[in-house]
């Protein structure tokens, strides 16, 4: 329930603009999930989840570039960068160390993304259900020692990172 308002929320905090472009590929413009609509993502999520070193996702609503994503983990993912985009993460079952920063460690290019195997001199930070984490654009960051069904609702964000 709580990451339904909070897909509420964020769809809300849209600015207008983002409502004149045209939806990102394979993002059909979608601006409500029910609470029913999200416990049945998560069901899928589960049903689909190919292994511990795997990420599986779920589009709850989507405007423009801005997906709100259902993620389910069960064990440690690559660790990962969002070119150009933010990420906002918000941890509704489970736990995890979330290392940020550093350096991505064999970096290759995944879509608009970079994935790589470890990441060098990031930061720790253990989360857990209720938590919000806020990614900047083209972070490294590293979903590791997850406990139990780790799931988050996140948004991705385009912007440019700070100079």
């Amino acid at each position: 329930m709580r990451s339904l308002l909070l897909a509420a929320l964020l769809t809300a905090a849209i600015p207008a603009t983002a409502f004149a472009q045209a939806p990102e590929a394979g993002h059909p413009t979608k601006l409500f999930a029910s609470a029913a609509e999200v416990q049945a993502a998560l069901a899928k999520a589960k049903a689909d989840h190919k292994g511990d070193n795997t990420n599986t996702n779920e589009v709850l609503v989507s405007v423009g570039p801005y997906p709100v994503q259902l993620e389910y983990r069960t064990g440690t993912t690559p660790p990962s960068l969002h070119k150009g985009q933010a990420e906002l993460i918000y941890v509704t079952d489970g736990g995890c160390t979330l290392v940020t920063g550093g350096t991505l460690v064999n970096a290759k290019p995944n879509g608009n993304n970079m994935s790589g195997t470890a990441i060098e001199g990031g930061t720790p930070h253990k989360i857990a259900k209720g938590d919000y984490v806020l990614v900047p654009p083209d972070t490294p960051h590293w979903y590791t020692e997850v406990q139990g069904n780790f799931t988050s609702v996140t948004l991705h964000m385009p912007m440019k990172a700070e100079q």
